[in-house]
């Protein structure tokens, strides 16, 4: 008993690490291809000391739809999300990294700042319209993304099967009987992605 109880510490200490590591998982869910459009879910943490609000940024030729939704995950709560820009997200001061101004932002606003010692985590959820990415090649359905997450899912649409994937994947159905893919990203930079597929 002893042994397994020193066992499992590591086990253990590993869960709660990623439970609160930053975003290392995403997943997508294909919409029927003559929209161009896919749903998205994805959480992190928030832990620095006086931010108000919390944000997802907008991939350059994608359009995301205003229903997007942010869950603050400890309460359930959702909070108030809208559409800002990068120049307003970049005098807000939270990030290194500054933004072009024209960057499209989806803001969820904290119930209140963060506090020192304290951590939340949210889940954004949204959907994305992106002609050039997701669109029909003859009777198949094409979707090409850089995928920069260690750990991506993807679930075609019901009732098509995939035909072709470009970079090795691990390959199972969803409670639903859709399609669906896991990429492991283990290298620095991000994972080019092209998915075919087609009815059944």
């Amino acid at each position: 008993m002893k042994r397994a109880a020193l066992l499992l510490i590591p086990v253990l200490s590993f869960a709660q690490f990623h439970r609160a590591a930053q975003d290392r998982e995403i997943r997508y869910w294909l919409l029927d291809p003559s929209t161009h459009s896919f749903r998205i879910s994805h959480d992190f943490d928030v832990d620095r000391v006086g931010q108000a609000s919390v944000h997802s940024f907008v991939r350059k030729g994608s359009q995301v739809s205003p229903d997007s939704k942010i869950t603050l995950l400890d309460t359930g709560e959702p909070l108030p999300t809208h559409i800002v820009s990068g120049k307003q997200v970049n005098e807000l001061g939270y990030y290194r990294e500054k933004y072009d101004n024209d960057t499209v932002v989806v803001q969820g606003d904290l119930p209140k700042p963060i506090a020192k010692g304290q951590s939340v985590r949210v889940r954004v959820e949204e959907s994305y319209v992106d002609p050039a990415g997701y669109k029909m090649d003859g009777n198949e359905l094409v979707w090409t993304r850089t995928l920069g997450r260690p750990l991506n899912f993807v679930s075609l649409p019901e009732g098509w099967m995939l035909t072709s994937v470009n970079t090795p994947a691990v390959v199972t159905l969803d409670p639903q009987g859709r399609v669906t893919l896991r990429f492991t990203n283990t290298h620095p930079g991000d994972l080019a992605v092209t998915i075919r597929a087609k009815r059944r």
